[in-house]
């Protein structure tokens, strides 16, 4: 039954997501980010058709709920301006505000066939659609655009001479949704002429209104309506939507709403608002005084006193930001989970913390003229809306198509991304895809990306298991630093059957190419691996028995590097044994004095021997078997038969011979080193010596010179109280050097950061595994394929 289960898991993984019937694939989908599912769509036609799908927009919608904002950024009253998405990262402890490029919406551009180069404004935005409004006060037009940013379509309702030629008046809107129809109305109110003294009340008002619900193609007039109040714009045109109504102020210190149900307006009382806005669910007002501004908020609607007064900003506290005069409002935008209010504060987004009653500027932004909204992003498609003659965001040559820019253009661009970047890119389209599989965009790609993680071996508590490669980021800062794993990025090396029940070992990474390796004693076989977890390939090099006649108990070592004078990557592997002395009867063993060697060219297909060196020197099993690649140099840590202290040996790959090289000095007396490791620490070599109650890293300054090798880290017991140093001697792999100064290392199989500086070491609890090591990667786009004569396999 245990034989069993491996089978049944890597069906399980195996199984494509286009076999899942519609129904889950569309509620699994549903529950991604937004981005997410942008990306979701390109990976097959269904998925595609499944996300344009009505009822994929509905459920989405069901589910999400709003996690950012739109601001609305202007040069001047002239200029359109730009929408841009800024998604909102809420935590209760802490919150992060950034912005997507990709769905920047520049009116001017994006809708440059039909939009006048001159002013608009927003009126609000209801599931994803927003709506904008331009005004032609000297022919008395009115132009109003509904538009989605995720779905890059707009409309332009249906254009209209505003009330059979009365004088201008005052123009309300408001965007919102039927809860009984399901139908989406832009609601515009107007007052103008004023009827003469017969025809009404003296204290009467005219209001009249149009409603234009998406998909009929046409403004319904409600008909004349006699009203108590005036409508202004003093404060705001648009009409914050909620509870089935659009909001606007009016005068005699009232609320005007309009019910999208029964298209019905009332008012109730309200004493002297500003702004309205909704916050978290609420229908919010906002006072502005010479000396503050308090924001209001009715606890439950349509109750007056419910009413509270929930923030009070003091003028004293906005000194850097200076104070808004009367004709710029403030707007609060969103209340996050920590109590915190972003405001478009005198064209600036700012936060205001009502704890610590401070105001700061974001400085995301600057611009003359600033406005926001919340939003909820969605899929709604205006196709859905029948009868309407929607478009697609216009491009001109200010925005113009990726797919226009010469190839090299293109390349060059593409070859600064970040890897998950260019990844998402491949599949936008096959010129883009064909790019990046080409041999002159890795090469590219390489000469520019530092390496920006590691790797971590991960090995399950499993006998005989091959574990997994796990990709960890680094988002490393001079005054920061922030670790963590897309699990996206998980290799289960069980996935390749010719791997499984097979206990893998690092050899070595370079350039994105991963080596592993197992030497089999009993079988007299070596099994090695290389695989590029970008492009997901691999290829096993040919199996090869050692020559060893006449040797007993055997030590291995490999390397992985790259030539630098010819561009070749080898595998290097050097094996050593105690050969067999026979006196009379008895069997004695001789200390080594021969160092065998093969290399393995990529691209070769077969291992070539290298002529046996003799040497004083032999290989030490206790120590990790793989030799860290540095300077066209693979090294190793072996032990002199003339010197009781270990050595160091590399191997250049150049000349292909074997060398000593200069070993840190030995500066504890009478602590027997029970470890030792070498690793690359910012561009250097580095090795660590373990003792019981020590860990000392050692750091070659300047390479090849003995006297630049320094003590750059001592950790003690005293330093992993919370690690609980253990009773035996603990296992420990360097990983990088960060900017910092702090050091990734895993210890005791657990990843951890030692600061240096405060001599503390921390569990990062990102993994817990029987076994763990890693090294530091380098991702690329370098493709096995390249290298011919290779059988290569795909994960």
């Amino acid at each position: 039954m245990d034989d069993f289960f491996p089978h049944l898991r890597l069906r399980l993984i195996h199984s494509s997501m286009e076999e899942l019937p519609a129904e889950l694939t569309i509620d699994i989908l549903s529950r991604l980010p937004v981005k997410t599912i942008i990306r979701c769509k390109i990976v097959c036609k269904k998925w595609w058709n499944l996300v344009n799908d009505s009822s994929f927009v509905n459920l989405h919608l069901s589910k999400s709920h709003p996690t950012g904002l739109v601001i609305h950024r202007r040069k001047d009253y002239k200029d359109p301006g730009i929408l841009e998405w800024v998604e909102i990262e809420d935590k209760v402890d802490h919150h992060h505000l950034h912005y997507h490029r990709p769905f920047i919406v520049d009116l001017k551009y994006n809708l440059a066939p039909v939009l006048p180069k001159s002013g608009i404004s927003h009126l609000g935005s209801v599931n994803g659609l927003i709506c904008l409004q331009l005004c032609y006060q000297t022919l008395n037009l009115y132009d109003t655009y509904i538009c989605n940013p995720i779905t890059r379509e707009y409309m332009i309702l249906h254009r209209q001479h505003f009330f059979r030629g009365d004088d201008f008046g005052v123009v309300l809107y408001g965007f919102g949704v039927s809860s009984l129809t399901g139908e989406y109305k832009v609601v515009r109110a107007f007052q103008g002429k004023i009827l003469p003294k017969a025809d009404k009340p003296s204290w009467m008002n005219v209001l009249e209104a149009e409603v234009y619900t998406l998909g009929t193609c046409q403004w319904r007039s409600l008909g004349p309506i006699l009203v108590t109040y005036r409508i202004n714009t003093f404060h705001q045109i648009s009409g914050p939507f909620l509870n089935n109504n659009c909001h606007w102020i009016v005068s005699d210190n009232q609320i005007c709403t309009v019910d999208l149900d029964k298209e019905t307006f009332q008012y109730f009382h309200l004493l002297l608002p500003h702004v309205l806005a909704i916050l978290k669910g609420c229908l919010c007002k906002l006072e502005t005084y010479n000396s503050h501004f308090s924001i209001w908020v009715m606890k439950e609607y349509g109750i007056k006193n419910s009413w509270h007064k929930e923030v009070m900003i003091r003028r004293e506290i906005c000194v850097d930001l200076g104070w808004p005069l009367a004709y710029k409002p403030i707007h609060p935008v969103a209340v996050l989970k920590d109590g915190s209010i972003l405001i478009v504060f005198e064209n600036k987004l700012c936060l205001f913390d009502p704890r610590s009653e401070t105001i700061e500027d974001t400085k995301m932004f600057f611009d003359r003229n600033l406005s926001g909204l919340a939003y909820r992003p969605s899929f709604l498609k205006l196709q859905h809306f029948e009868s309407e003659r929607f478009h697609t965001f216009y491009r001109t040559l200010m925005d113009p198509s990726m797919e226009a820019l010469p190839a090299e253009l293109t390349m060059d661009i593409l070859s600064r991304l970040p890897v998950k970047t260019i990844i998402h890119c491949k599949c936008v389209c096959k010129k883009w895809r064909n790019l990046v599989l080409d041999s002159s965009f890795a090469n590219l790609h390489l000469s520019r990306s530092p390496p920006t993680g590691f790797v971590i071996h991960h090995e399950p508590r499993v006998p005989n298991d091959p574990g997994s490669l796990k990709w960890v980021e680094i988002e490393d800062k001079a005054d920061h630093h922030h670790i963590y794993h897309d699990r996206l990025l998980t290799f289960d090396l069980n996935l390749l059957l010719i791997l499984q029940k097979t206990r893998m070992l690092q050899v070595g990474s370079v350039n994105g190419l991963i080596c592993l390796g197992r030497y089999s004693l009993k079988r007299n076989l070596d099994y090695t691996y290389i695989c590029n977890p970008v492009t997901r390939e691999y290829m096993l090099l040919p199996r090869q028995p050692s020559q060893t006649h006449g040797y007993g108990f055997l030590g291995v070592v490999y390397g992985l590097g790259v030539s630098s004078l010819t561009g070749e990557y080898k595998v290097v592997r050097a094996f050593q044994a105690n050969k067999v002395v026979r006196y009379g009867d008895d069997k004695h063993t001789a200390q080594p004095s021969v160092l065998e060697s093969e290399v393995y060219t990529l691209g070769t297909s077969h291992w070539r021997g290298l002529p046996p060196v003799p040497v004083t020197y032999w290989l030490n099993t206790s120590h990790p078997f793989y030799g860290p690649f540095l300077n066209n140099h693979c090294h190793w840590i072996v032990s002199d038969r003339k010197d009781p202290h270990d050595k160091i040996a590399t191997f250049d790959l150049d000349k292909e011979t074997f060398q000593l090289f200069p070993s840190p000095p030995e500066s504890v007396q009478g602590k027997r080193c029970y470890g030792q490791s070498l690793s690359i620490l910012k561009g250097c070599l580095c090795k660590l010596d373990t003792r019981l109650f020590e860990l000392t890293i050692w750091v070659m300054k300047e390479y090849g010179i003995k006297n630049s090798w320094h003590k750059e880290v001592v950790i003690t017991p005293k330093t992993t109280v919370d690690l609980k140093w253990p009773s035996y001697t603990p296992v420990v792999h360097l990983i990088a050097g960060l900017r910092d100064g702090s050091v990734l290392i895993v210890f005791e199989n657990k990843l951890c950061v030692f600061d240096p500086r405060s001599q503390t070491i921390e569990d990062t609890k990102m993994f817990d595994s029987y076994y763990s090591s890693g090294w530091v990667y380098r991702p690329s786009f370098l493709k096995l394929q390249n290298f011919k004569s290779e059988r290569v396999h795909m994960f």
